[in-house]
């Protein structure tokens, strides 16, 4: 059963363990801040593992982007906290630290564990952040992951996030629309698929609009993960509105400020 959470509990295991992989800290930096005029990118990443029965391995990955111009505090807020971290400090040490945490979290054993595969398994748990696009004070952001614990699959998920710089914020679908209720947004949205065939696998009577999407000043993509609106077999659903098609229900605020067409 596919978990949407990024961080996976994997519980109490029994036996022994041993050590089959060394540790390993790469802080790789993506991009450089060549003057102060330019947005500069850096990136951490920690990954280990550990066997911890004969039949099972314990397999952690995480990767977080850095950014040195940001520095006020409730944007940087807002950009970790979906990678599930808050710190009062968000330097390159400290992000270090806390992501070496969540490694020992994630491969600690427990001999309470009840539960060893018959046969051989790796079960993982991987994340990551990737810049989407940042220009004109709009940073977009994407935070994905994987893993398995077991069972009949694994999961994936993945989340965008649209912060304006200028303005120290969040976009979120209330910046966007002027009224959530007032048009059939469940039949728009059913309408643009951009995999038709995910249409057929819906869980779900009705879609909403919700606060999983990016945008550029012609159209809008909204995400919705394994099991939102869909069966797993589906994988994640992109359904994409043209601004000019439902331009009467934008802001003209938010149609001024992105230059929306």
């Amino acid at each position: 059963m596919k978990n949407l959470i990024a961080i996976l509990s994997f519980g109490a295991l029994i036996f022994s363990c041993n050590k089959t992989d060394q540790k390993v800290v790469s802080n790789t930096k993506s991009d450089s801040l060549a003057t102060k005029n330019e947005f500069a990118i850096d990136s951490i990443k920690v990954q280990d593992s550990l066997q911890v029965a004969k039949t099972l391995t314990l397999s952690f990955e995480k990767q977080i982007l850095l950014f040195p111009n940001i520095t006020n505090k409730t944007i940087l807020d807002s950009i970790y906290k979906p990678a599930n971290i808050t710190s009062e400090d968000y330097s390159k040490k400290t992000l270090t630290e806390v992501l070496e945490k969540f490694k020992t979290a994630s491969l600690k054993k427990d001999d309470s564990q009840d539960y060893m595969p018959e046969s051989k398994q790796t079960w993982e748990e991987s994340s990551a952040m990737k810049l989407v696009s940042h220009q004109n004070n709009l940073l977009t952001l994407q935070y994905f992951g994987d893993g398995y614990s077991g069972g009949a699959h694994g999961y994936y998920f993945e989340s965008y996030k649209t912060f304006d710089l200028k303005n120290n914020k969040v976009i979120s679908q209330n910046d966007i629309f002027k009224n959530l209720t007032d048009v059939n947004w469940d039949k728009i949205l059913k309408n643009n698929f951009v995999e038709k065939d995910q249409k057929d696998m819906m869980i779900v009577d009705k879609i909403a609009l919700n606060n999983n999407f990016y945008f550029d000043n012609e159209k809008i993509t909204f995400v919705y993960n394994q099991y939102e609106i869909t069966a797993y077999a589906a994988g994640v659903v992109y359904i994409t509105l043209n601004f000019k098609d439902i331009k009467d229900q934008l802001k003209p605020e938010f149609i001024k400020q992105f230059n929306i067409k």
